[in-house]
């Protein structure tokens, strides 16, 4: 299991791939839905789409301008950050999110 990890991590790391594994999901997408849909409603879902993907990608890279920003301020490793962030989810129990 390990392996496969790595490899899933590894394939999704390059730029490339995941837009080529973007492509062939939206083709797939484009396929199921031409399959009940009219041209103009296919349209406007694939423009739903594209500008749920524009929000998400413009957040995520706002996201990672404000990480950076804080490991500056802060004269921090990106490591460091993530080990914080791990001893903090592992302080969390899960009966803390039960009624």
């Amino acid at each position: 299991m390990g392996k496969t990890k790595q490899t899933i991590i590894s394939f999704l790391s390059s730029r490339t791939n995941l837009t080529i594994f973007q492509c062939l999901l939206y083709f797939i997408v484009g396929y199921v839905m031409g399959q009940h849909l009219t041209w103009i409603e296919l349209g406007i879902m694939f423009i739903v789409m594209f500008g749920i993907q524009f929000i998400t990608r413009t957040k995520s890279v706002a996201d990672g301008m404000m990480f950076r920003q804080i490991m500056i301020d802060n004269q921090v490793d990106a490591n460091d950050i993530v080990k914080e962030m791990q001893k903090m989810q592992e302080g969390f129990s899960d009966d803390s999110f039960k009624n």
